[in-house]
């Protein structure tokens, strides 16, 4: 009797739609042993988009990042530089750069990395919504839509720091999910054995997928549900949808007077499922 109740509860809860940002869990997919070395393959992976974008978009966002801010002898952050895919080609460009990111496998492989090519990065294992950021940078970026998984309370707490962080007219750039993606969006349940592969976990599993929409805030939920044979853990991937004014708004009552949209960080990109933002620092 109390494995039925124990399993009632945990399908009442899954039943429950969440509140709107109410778990954060982004530690537990960046930081568990094998989540952590999973995401690090699907980063290295150039078969699939999911962690980051193709090695040849990669390199033409920071040529043209370097067409248009001039990267030789800037100070340039990457935040959330995972294993260094872009700090390493600021660093080629002639940056001094530096390279966060709470992933201590991530960071591992980008030192590495960076030793093998004789490149002088300085990569730290911090977390940027709570470490402090390197001051005096002439350019920060958060690349492939890293800023839409956060709260608006984490969104206000990063700019913040950001803002601190640059030098007068400094910049940060980073790019967002757009509302015309949220529109494609499709809620559905899937449950299934092993889900990706093993992705989840290196021992047998189940995985229930919840996709949720929250027409009113922008907002999509994709919970996983993992169950194995002595434990029961979810990760939950929250996603924000931006307009240009949207964000625009955000950026201005956080610091940043002058925005600047793109239709996206890779000059080839042609689709519109997000786009680019430039905000300077323009004061205190």
């Amino acid at each position: 009797m109390a494995q039925e109740t124990q399993l009632f509860k945990v399908l009442e809860d899954l039943h429950r739609k969440p509140d709107v940002f109410s778990v954060y869990t982004a530690d537990t997919l960046w930081t568990e042993p094998h989540l952590a070395s999973q995401m690090l393959q699907t980063h290295l992976n150039q078969d699939t988009p999911l962690a980051s974008r193709p090695m040849q978009a990669i390199d033409r966002t920071v040529n043209w990042l370097d067409q248009k801010f001039g990267l030789e002898g800037k100070a340039v952050c990457d935040l959330g530089c995972g294993p260094g895919l872009y700090t390493e080609r600021y660093a080629r460009a002639g940056a001094t750069v530096q390279g966060l990111d709470f992933s201590g496998s991530s960071i591992e492989y980008a030192r590495q990395s960076a030793a093998d090519q004789g490149l002088e990065i300085a990569y730290r294992v911090a977390n940027y919504l709570t470490d402090p950021l390197p001051p005096g940078q002439d350019l920060t970026t958060l690349i492939y839509c890293d800023f839409c998984p956060l709260s608006p309370l984490q969104r206000s707490t990063l700019l913040g720091e950001v803002h601190d962080s640059l030098k007068f007219g400094g910049s940060f750039v980073f790019d967002v999910m757009s509302t015309k993606t949220l529109e494609k969006y499709v809620e559905q349940v899937l449950v299934a054995r092993n889900h990706m592969d093993g992705f989840w976990s290196a021992n047998d599993y189940f995985t229930i997928h919840q996709a949720h929409r929250y027409e009113d805030e922008n907002v999509t939920l994709d919970r996983f549900t993992i169950i194995e044979e002595d434990r029961i853990w979810d990760v939950y991937n929250w996603m924000q949808y931006f307009t240009p004014e949207s964000i625009e708004a955000e950026l201005n009552a956080n610091g940043f007077d002058k925005v600047e949209i793109v239709s996206g960080l890779d000059p080839e990109e042609k689709d519109d499922t997000s786009f680019g933002v430039i905000a300077q620092k323009q004061r205190d």
